[in-house]
């Protein structure tokens, strides 16, 4: 990128690794897997849906270890920023898994909403570094940027279970069927 290029900002209120520092520019990815309105009247398939964006995220953190990420969110928006070495056209044809497992599970199509860019990473309330003063842009989250680089993105071409998610038929089965754990009986 030139050197007048402003990048969109995501605030955190501490940075606990190492690996990330204030005011670091990362390569960043927003995932976020919609709804299927043809299943949205089935017991438990929102709360489902609410599980499996968590999980997504999670998973893509453990498939891309080598490259560090971590989630990051504002205003209620999630991402994953990355330090270094990731290839994003990996990371995005594994959330392409991920949706594939999901209709595999759900035996309906899904779509998510996906984009990758470089981003800030600034601590709120902490003064700008003298050597990215004139690169600091607005906020992600308050600006038209995200917008304009996300493509939909579905699972359609090959459904099978990859391993990556809970599946449907157990989430179910888990909220019928919850696990009691039985207290320990005191012998006197």
């Amino acid at each position: 990128m030139s050197k007048n290029t402003l990048y969109p900002v995501l605030y955190v209120k501490e940075i606990n690794s190492r690996f990330y520092k204030h005011c670091g520019i990362y390569p960043t990815v927003y995932f976020k897997i919609e709804n299927t309105k043809e299943l949205e009247q089935e017991p438990y398939y929102c709360e489902y849906m609410d599980q499996i964006r968590k999980e997504a995220m999670k998973a893509i953190c453990h498939q891309f270890t080598m490259s560090c990420p971590t989630t990051v969110s504002n205003d209620q928006e999630v991402f994953v920023i990355f330090k270094d070495n990731v290839e994003l056209e990996q990371v995005k044809n594994f959330c392409i898994q991920i949706l594939e497992e999901l209709e595999y599970f759900t035996k309906k199509t899904h779509v998510a909403q996906f984009a990758t860019l470089e981003t800030m990473l600034m601590i709120i309330d902490r003064p700008v570094t003298l050597f990215k003063m004139n690169k600091v842009g607005e906020k992600l989250t308050q600006t038209d940027i995200l917008s304009n680089l996300i493509t939909e993105i579905d699972g359609h071409e090959d459904p099978q279970d990859n391993g990556c998610v809970t599946t449907y038929e157990d989430f179910i089965r888990e909220k019928e069927n919850p696990v009691q754990i039985e207290e320990p009986i005191d012998e006197e």
